[in-house]
């Protein structure tokens, strides 16, 4: 039985105005939902003590309000020692990857510098098997979480991709 799409992340965040500000101003999500993180079942839900409270936004890009919404949280009282961001070879959700629409990645990374946000990584061009290239650039978000934004290719193009690879992975006679 399969399960549906990705409904929405949660993101712990330090500072939610600051966040809410880099996914708003920066990316283009929009606030659907504000609330407080404040009732016993929630505290219960997700195993905090009965002291920890919060504030949460959720945010989204699209018309559909049931996949691809961030949550952010900020957590009251802040833990007292945070962990570092994860990185690639640990355990964990270490990267988030949008799909950069009605824009190049050249007008998004212009975009983001003027407001003092430099890339992670340059854009560069991304080989896959069986899926035709496409491109992308990493960012980090105010608490150092790798956002890759990328630029993926039409469905026609990846149908004409595919067929020529299922072609070519035949054996020749």
């Amino acid at each position: 039985m399969p399960i549906s799409p990705v409904h929405h992340t949660n993101l712990s965040v330090t500072d939610l105005e600051r966040s809410i500000a880099f996914y708003r101003d920066l990316l283009g999500y929009r606030i659907t939902m504000r609330s407080a993180v404040a009732r016993p079942e929630f505290q219960r839900y997700v195993h905090v003590d009965s002291e920890t409270t919060g504030e949460m936004v959720m945010m989204q890009t699209g018309d559909d309000p049931n996949v691809g919404t961030i949550e952010l949280v900020q957590w009251s009282p802040a833990p007292a020692t945070t962990t570092p961001p994860k990185r690639p070879g640990d355990p964990g959700v270490w990267l988030i990857a949008m799909q950069v629409v009605d824009e190049t990645l050249e007008d998004v990374r212009e975009r983001l510098s003027a407001q003092g946000v430099e890339p992670w990584s340059e854009i560069i061009e991304i080989p896959l098997e069986g899926y035709p290239p496409f491109r992308g650039m990493v960012v980090l978000d105010p608490d150092g979480l790798a956002i890759e934004l990328i630029e993926l290719p039409t469905r026609e193009q990846v149908r004409a991709f595919r067929a020529a690879w299922r072609e070519r992975q035949r054996p020749s006679s």
